[in-house]
């Protein structure tokens, strides 16, 4: 059986360096992982792929052939990425069983809110398979910055439907100071409500105030682990849930062995 890890987040997250660095981990601790680069565009990785979507669709090439800028060179790049489906099929279908890590394209956007992305993500997902999203911590240590990758991490929701789990990333950058704070604002959205009130004013504060109702039962729902890919720090927590769903989804029972990492 295999668990498809999708690694999604805004430009800058982490997701390469979360990729390579959890995937060392799983090494150490748990077992090998398989590990998928689905950006045509990237330059270097952190990490050697086991599946590298530039063998069959490179973003570089693309632009020469086609005379296109860069922008335009990505977005052409996935959707080529369609006609490689069943090539990337089988080459997953080569490893029994495990996590398969999917390093998602630099430009969220791109594959997130075109159609190209929602048909990869189902044609690949024939098992099991869930979204981690990287939620930047240097961007989320104000108020709206922290609500703003909020609604981006339930557009993703929405968007794909699959189960999804909010990795907070980079907090070895704050201070314990702000670690706190934020950590405030996710235990309590009526903190986060009293930091915006402070943060805003005008209309713009009203409607961001209106923002955070809607988003209070999605916090509910929807748990963010805060991680360091430098100090690997959180990874047996994110590990713990990624085993619920590979190993059991709802009715899934703790075994010994993991509770170490409760």
């Amino acid at each position: 059986m295999r668990l498809l890890v999708y690694v999604l987040g805004p430009a800058g997250s982490g997701k390469s360096t979360f990729t390579a660095s959890f995937s060392e981990w799983l090494l150490n601790e748990a077992g090998i992982a398989l590990l998928m680069n689905l950006d045509p565009a990237s330059t270097y990785l952190p990490y050697t792929p086991d599946i590298d979507i530039r063998t069959y669709v490179d973003a570089r090439e693309i632009m020469k052939k086609y005379n296109l800028g860069p922008n335009g060179a990505i977005i052409a790049s996935t959707d080529l990425m369609l006609v490689h489906l069943d090539k990337i099929r089988e080459d997953i279908s080569h490893f029994d069983d495990g996590y398969i890590l999917i390093d998602t394209p630099g430009q969220m956007e791109v594959f997130a809110f075109r159609r190209t992305g929602e048909i990869i993500v189902r044609s690949l997902c024939e098992e099991k398979c869930v979204i981690v999203f990287l939620i930047d911590a240097i961007l989320a240590n104000f108020p709206s910055g922290f609500l703003s990758q909020l609604f981006l991490a339930a557009s993703i929701y929405y968007r794909f439907k699959l189960p999804l789990y909010l990795l907070l990333n980079k907090i070895d950058l704050l201070s314990e100071k702000d670690l706190t704070r934020i950590n405030s604002w996710i235990d309590n959205p009526e903190k986060l409500k009293e930091d915006l009130d402070k943060e805003l004013k005008g209309y713009e504060r009203i409607l961001t105030l209106d923002l955070v109702k809607i988003l209070q039962d999605f916090l509910e729902h929807f748990k963010i682990i805060p991680i360091s890919t430098k100090r690997t720090e959180g990874f047996d927590k994110v590990y713990v849930e990624l085993q619920k769903i590979y190993s059991g989804g709802e009715d899934f029972e703790l075994p010994d062995y993991l509770k170490k990492y409760v």
